[in-house]
């Protein structure tokens, strides 16, 4: 039993100093990610939004393009359909 004393005492003084080491360092840690989040920049975020709603605008009168192009070849097939159904 006399060479469980140093295990013993050693193991009283490594806990304690673990313990400490291991909240620096995730003190440290944390503190460090507070740190290094960059911020959006409220200048720059009034600028995007108007260049998204622009594309968005953009967008919104391409696809009314398409879908007038879209019933443009569908009423064109439904003429022809009708055309050859007819014989003329």
């Amino acid at each position: 039993m006399e060479w469980l004393k140093p295990i013993f005492g050693i193991t009283l003084v490594m806990i304690p100093v673990g313990g400490l080491t291991f909240a620096l360092v995730a003190k440290t840690l944390a503190k460090v990610r507070r740190e290094s989040i960059d911020p959006v920049p409220a200048e720059g975020l009034a600028e995007r939004v108007a260049q998204l709603q622009e594309e968005v605008e953009s967008l919104t009168a391409e696809v009314r393009e398409l879908k007038a192009a879209q019933d443009f070849d569908r009423k064109l097939l439904g003429h022809r359909a009708a055309r050859e159904g007819s014989g003329t």
